[in-house]
Order: structure tokens, then sequence, then C-alpha cells
């Protein structure tokens, strides 16, 4: 089942990459040893390849990433202070883990009749 995770609002786009101004909530997933600063100046660079097709990327619009598309050596930047300093990040680790198994029925209750 593959669906898209909104990541954050398109900064800039490149013919093989998107910068995205991304939350704590992302920076937190992607890095959670990191001190982060403010919402509004960490920057994620994902490849556009992993970008959705369903959604148009536009500076200034949601970027969503197509979680069909990311794998375990999925990679992106990701600059937390927004100065410039990029570090690779893990984008698997925006994936939610999704047991494909569908869960069992709950016990049924049956009435007893005495």
């Amino acid at each position: 089942m593959t669906f898209d995770v909104g990541i954050g609002k398109c900064r800039s786009v490149q013919s093989d990459s998107v910068d995205v101004w991304v939350d704590g909530s992302i920076v937190r997933r992607l890095a959670p040893e990191t001190k982060w600063q403010r919402d509004g100046i960490s920057v994620l660079q994902v490849p556009s390849k992993l970008c959705s097709t369903r959604h148009r990327v536009a500076v200034g619009e949601e970027v969503f990433l197509d979680t069909g598309l990311i794998n375990a050596n999925s990679a992106g930047k990701l600059d937390v202070d927004g100065n410039g300093d990029f570090a690779k990040a893990r984008l698997s680790m925006l994936v939610p883990v999704i047991d494909p198994a569908p869960a069992p029925p709950p016990p049924s209750r049956k009435a007893s009749w005495r």
C-alpha cells in the first residue's frame, strides 16, 4: 500500500532535487539527536524522483513524497539550522511502519441462552 506524505513547503526546485522548508516534527524524525531551533529555518533536500506524481511540485506549495518510492537506502540532505550545512538524512524515517497483515477480527461474544 503506498500513499503520499506531506513534508513541508517547497523552497526551490532543481532538475534532480527539491528543497523543502520543514518543521520540527520532520526534523525530530530525521535527526532525533539534533537540537532543533525553530520552524521555517530547517531545509530538507530530497531527490525529485521521490516526489509524488499526484501532486504538483511548485515553489511555495506543499511537497509530497510517494512512500512507495522510498526504501531503506533513500537519502536526502538536512540543514537543521538553515545555514547551508547539510548532513545526510535517511528518508525512510519519514514513512510510518505499516503491518501489511490485516488485524485479526475481535473475538465474538456469543450470548449464552440459559
